[in-house]
């Protein structure tokens, strides 16, 4: 099984092992400091970037974009590394950005400033993030690096801290129902914890049974379920002794035309691997999106990142 961030699009070395795909349906842990704010900005660049940093409780990087131009932009490309307190690099890839909520790509346009942020690996206590390139919806690029050599950046302009500020502030929030989502929040919240009960079982056709017919699975797109069903056997075999501990669930509202319901929660998991007989531990951000047709709840989009702890 796949999962990933909703918003963290990784370019980088893939990672290929069962373990890893469907370790990412379970986890997200962190640790780290929150600098100020830093601004970074390129002669003539089309999107201001600024890096926030580790958000105060030490799980998110955080950041924003304005924009600029009035030229349509696809997406938005950072440089980021993460570091631990001995100064080991945790990771070193590329964060994408494209203003995608709830699975659907939004406007990105001029004027506006987006925040946004990344999970936090474990074990990471120091952050950089810069900007790297933006790609136009006509698929031209303008690169930071190539301008900056051309043209000098002006000095880093300090920004206050954004500590008592939300992690996120979307630019398109969805329209909110507090009573609704106060209504079904219980029930919710059994379901998705009867799910990983399931997962600790060797029966992949009970956790099928809690999928709609097609799922918007990670970044496969929509899958059927004979795929999710193979993704399930594998991920069982790969690990015949598997427990799952569900966090807090937060919910939120869908545009008022939809029926769905997102939930998004952490979910902390102990996996034995059947090759080596070692037993890895870790968390995972996971988003859902749920409906309920006939009155049985159902997942229609699964999505999510993997946080394994890191070795003693």
């Amino acid at each position: 099984m796949k999962l990933s961030h909703r918003r963290r699009f990784i370019e980088g070395p893939a990672k290929s092992s069962i373990a890893v795909a469907l370790a990412a349906f379970l986890a997200s842990l962190i640790a780290g400091n929150s600098p100020a704010f830093a601004a970074e900005a390129t002669a003539a660049a089309p999107v201001e970037f600024t890096s926030g940093g580790i958000s105060p409780d030490k799980t998110k990087i955080t950041y924003k974009i304005k924009v600029n131009t009035d030229k349509p932009l696809k997406e938005v490309h950072m440089n980021l590394k993460e570091t631990d307190a001995g100064g080991k690099v945790l990771t070193e890839t590329t964060l994408v950005w494209a203003n995608i909520v709830h699975s659907t790509r939004q406007p990105i346009e001029q004027g506006k400033t987006y925040e946004d942020y990344s999970m936090l690996n474990p074990g990471a206590t120091k952050v950089d993030c810069s900007l790297k390139e933006v790609i136009f919806a006509d698929n031209t690029r303008w690169s930071a690096s190539a301008s900056a050599a051309m043209t000098p950046p002006p000095a880093p302009a300090p920004r206050p801290s954004q500590a008592n500020e939300p992690p996120r502030v979307s630019a398109s929030p969805a329209p909110k129902a507090p009573d609704r989502l106060a209504a079904i929040q219980v029930e919710v919240e059994s379901f998705i914890k009867s799910v990983y009960r399931d997962m600790e079982q060797d029966d992949p056709g009970k956790v099928l049974k809690s999928f709609d017919d097609t799922v918007d699975y990670y970044s496969y797109g929509p899958k059927d379920k004979a795929f999710i069903a193979e993704q399930l056997r594998q991920y069982f075999a790969a690990f015949p002794a598997r427990s799952f501990s569900v966090g807090e669930v937060t919910l939120a509202a869908p545009p008022s035309t939809s029926h769905k319901v997102s939930a998004t929660f952490d979910v902390r998991y102990s996996l034995k691997d059947a090759a080596t007989g070692t037993t890895t531990t870790g968390r995972s951000h996971v988003e859902w999106d749920l409906v309920k047709p006939d009155k049985v709840i159902k997942i229609v989009r699964f999505t999510g990142t993997s946080y394994p702890d890191a070795a003693p």
